[in-house]
């Protein structure tokens, strides 16, 4: 999971490249394995800042990006995320 998260006047602005096959299974006539993220949360001081709860119907490999208030350089945000067959990734990252 690639992680780039900067604050600039008390508002931090993260972007997640989350690494993930994001497969459905509808491929190749519905006989495919499906494998998808089905949550994603990013915390920030022990609360929830973002949270995401996408389909099978995303890309592979997912780009999000999004912005939150009350951010200071140094902090630290938690980004963790779970797929459809239990697996899940969690990563810890300092705020620039």
């Amino acid at each position: 999971m690639g992680i780039k998260a900067k604050v600039k006047n008390d508002i931090a602005t993260v972007k997640l490249l989350v690494k993930h096959p994001m497969k459905s299974g509808k491929l190749g006539g519905g006989k495919g394995e499906s494998k998808y993220i089905n949550h994603l949360s990013v915390k920030h001081g022990g609360r929830v800042v973002y949270d995401m709860y996408p389909t099978s119907a995303i890309s592979k490999n997912p780009y999000i990006k999004f912005a939150f208030k009350g951010a200071k350089k140094g902090d630290m945000i938690t980004v963790n995320w779970t797929d459809n067959t239990g697996a899940t990734e969690k990563k810890d990252i300092k705020l620039k």
